[in-house]
Formats: structure tokens, sequence, C-alpha cells
């Protein structure tokens, strides 16, 4: 029988020692990576008086640096599955992590970041490095495990997230405690932090070590991800044609809604408490993320369990869930319930793409993983950017950073693109129905066994 066995029932037992380092290796990049990626977030408010900015020039500067990754995230995930994948996602990997490294540390210099231009310029380059971390390190990920441990092994990935996040607000909150607010571009630094884990990496991601990961799903009885050794056939228009897949469209939808959401409220809550109830830079850069400590706990959580029991309710669930934290979100004004609002957000906050990433990847056609989750990563920026310009648009219209009144209705915004998040995904069937292990025979080839 299929030996999918788990310790207290979440955790992989028996797994290839190379699943467990290549995932190891990918959570630190994803973690260190988000440091230096959502640090815009955490030093907003700086960002902000450095530039003078208004809130709709705040909004599109955002807006501009998420939305790059809308039309990289598909290029670059066509060209990945041209080289190659399981182990050669490194040929493109490897080179994009070195130059996000070096471009990130750049701006610490504040001769090369002098003017918004300069520094939005330089933000793109690690827009650039981000979206290989994220959208081929997930497929990279899916590649390295069978698919019933597949949610486990994506939704702890990505749990990188939220630590990355928190560790990017400790750290801004030490550099402004310490040198003074008006030194944030020093935060940036920690972009070089990547290079050492790139290289470890490249020598990881080796044809031998991928052949016993294959071995080792055989001997348990499980299934192998849908791999092959080159992708020399892919083509944009056949990339393009998972869309008719109705989960992938429904899939996409959802993460669009989903991180329009998140990005009203990252693009808007910190500048809340800074501008509205008058938080020190220091204080915002650490209270700005508390949602990173349940968002890192449930976001293994739930990709986990829904490997067991399905995942489409979990995300129909997630997001009335979030709908009605935002509500809360207009009486949260003491530090007290600033963090009690946004442990509650975390619950689902992060775990919801790993659910969505994961649904993609369930039913994703032979050799297009890459291309499902391409597709998931250009709707999540799409909506990053959006959601990045309805914050800025309705704060300018409604009085300016200043404007209680206009906080409100950027919340009640949340509060319907979350229900209708939801909604969505009512439509559509279950991915990864509850099914009986079965009998796989001990000598699989080790050509795909489908997913």
């Amino acid at each position: 029988m299929g030996e999918n066995k788990r310790i207290f029932g979440l955790i992989p037992r028996g797994a290839s020692k190379y699943s467990w380092l290549t995932l190891l290796n990918t959570w630190i990049t994803w973690g260190l990576n988000v440091v230096t990626f959502a640090m815009v977030y955490v030093i907003g408010s700086s960002v902000i008086k450095t530039y003078h900015l208004s809130p709709a020039t705040w909004g599109w500067l955002v807006a501009g640096y998420l939305g790059l990754r809308f039309f990289i995230d598909i290029p670059l995930n066509l060209l990945s599955d041209r080289l190659g994948s399981g182990w050669k996602r490194k040929f493109l990997w490897f080179p994009v992590m070195i130059e996000y490294s070096i471009i990130g540390a750049m701006i610490a210099f504040p001769a090369l970041s002098s003017s918004v231009w300069s520094y939005f310029a330089l933000m793109l380059g690690i827009a650039l490095g981000t979206s290989a971390s994220e959208a081929i390190g997930v497929t990279a990920t899916a590649e390295w495990w069978s698919k019933e441990e597949r949610g486990f092994a994506v939704g702890l990935h990505h749990t990188g997230y939220p630590v990355g996040a928190a560790l990017g607000g400790a750290f801004a909150s030490f550099i402004f405690l310490h040198f003074g607010a008006d030194q944030w571009r020093l935060v940036y630094l920690a972009s070089l932090a990547t290079i050492p884990f790139a290289i470890w990496y490249w020598f990881l991601s080796t044809q031998k070590n991928i052949d016993q990961v294959y071995q080792n799903i055989d001997r348990r009885g499980l299934t192998r991800p849908n791999v092959t050794g080159s992708g020399a056939h892919s083509s944009f228009s056949g990339w393009m044609s998972v869309l008719k897949i109705p989960e992938v469209s429904i899939a996409a939808i959802c993460l669009f809604l989903f991180q329009a959401v998140q990005n009203v409220f990252m693009t808007s809550f910190p500048e809340y408490l800074s501008f509205v109830h008058s938080y020190s830079y220091a204080a915002v850069a650490s209270l700005s993320v508390v949602w990173s400590i349940t968002g890192a706990i449930f976001q293994f959580l739930w990709p986990a369990i829904s490997d067991k029991i399905g995942r489409k309710w979990l995300i129909v669930g997630a997001g009335f869930w979030q709908a009605v934290i935002m509500i809360l979100l207009l009486c949260s004004t003491s530090v007290s319930t600033v963090i009690l609002v946004q442990l509650l957000y975390g619950v689902t906050a992060n775990a919801v793409f790993p659910l969505l990433f994961t649904t993609g990847a369930d039913i994703a056609p032979a050799n297009r993983t890459g291309a499902v989750l391409g597709v998931g990563f250009a709707a999540t920026w799409l909506g990053a950017a959006v959601g990045s310009i309805i914050s800025g648009q309705v704060l300018q219209r409604l009085g300016g950073f200043n404007s209680i009144g206009g906080y409100h209705i950027v919340f009640y915004t949340m509060i319907v693109l979350s229900a209708l998040t939801g909604v969505v995904r009512l439509f559509g069937k279950e991915t990864n129905p509850i099914r009986k292990t079965r009998s796989v025979p001990m000598n699989t080839s080790k050509a795909s066994m489908g997913d």
C-alpha cells in the first residue's frame, strides 16, 4: 500500500533527504528574499517622508514595483519550463538570485537612490529576483516531492514569507532605533544574505539527487510529480492553454482577489498607524508585521491538512473569515487591538496562497506545472498592483494620509473583496478529493507516473 505516513498527522515520514534539503534551501532563500522584497511596506512611512509622496504617488510606486511581476512571472516560468523541469530549473533561478542580491544592496547607498525614480528603478531589480525565487522556487519545490506530500511541501516553503516579513520588521526597527529613520536605506543590505544559499542550491539541484528522490517516492508507493527532462516543446500558446482548465482560472481569480486585499492592507495599515494614530516609525515597523506570527503557523498547517481533507472548502472559508476580520480593523486603535486583529488575520492571510498554488499543481498537465503556477503568480501580482492603486487613490481622494474616513473606506473595500473571494471558490471542483491509498508496483519506471 502507499506509505503516506505522517508524524502528528502532518509531517511526511520517510521522504528522501534531498526532498528535505531542497525544501530547506528554498525556504531559507525565499524568507531572505522577503526580508528585502516586503521591506517597502515596513518602511513605507519613511519612504513617503523622504521623497514627499502623495497617497496616489505612493500607491502607483508600489503598484509599479509589484506590477512588474505580472509581466515577468509568465515569461520567467516559460523560460524555466523550456530549459527543463526538475533539477534543471537552477539554470535560470541561480543567475537571477545573484542579480537580485547585488541590485538590492545598491539601494543602501544614498548616491544611487537619491531620487524616487532611482529608488524605483533599483526596486525593479528586486522584483525580478523575487519573481524567480517565488515562482520558480514553488515549482521546484512541488517537483521534489510526491503529489500526496505536495501541499505540505509548498505550504512549508511559503511560510518563508511571514517569517521573512517578521525578520524584516525586526531588522527595520533595529535600524530605526540605532541609526534613525532617515537611514532606512541600510535595511536593503539584507539582500546580500541570499548569495551563499543560491550557491548551495546550484550544487544541491542535480540529476543524481532528484533521481534518488523519485526512487524514494516509488519505494513508498506514492505518486511522482509530472516532470519531464526537457521543456523544449514549451510554447507561449501551449502554456496559456492551461487557462482552459476551469480550476486553474478560478484559482487565478482567487489569487488576484486575496492578494489585492493583502496589498490594500499592507499599503494602508502601517500608514494608518503612523499618520492617524502617531505611532513611531520603529513601532510601526514592528506592529505592522504581527500577522506574520500566525501567518507562518497556519501557512504550514492548512496546506498539510488539505492533503488529507481537500482544499476547496478551506479556501471558501478563508474568504469569509477575512471579511469578518476586516470589519474588526475599524476598531483596532490600541496596541492590544492592533495585535489581536493581525493575529486573527494571520490565520488565513498567507495560507490561502499555497492552498491555491497546490490546487493548480494538482491538475497541471505534463510539463505544465510551471505554466499553471506562472499564471497563478501573474494573477497574484496583478492583484497586488491593483490593490496598491486602490489604497492610494481612495486615500488621495478622501483627505490624504491623515484622513481617518479614507482609511475606513479602504477597510470596507477589503471586506467586500474578501467575501467575493469566498464566493468565487464555490465554483469548480475539488482538486484533491479524499481517496484511499493504492498499491503501486515496486519497479515503477523513472518516467512520470502522472498527476
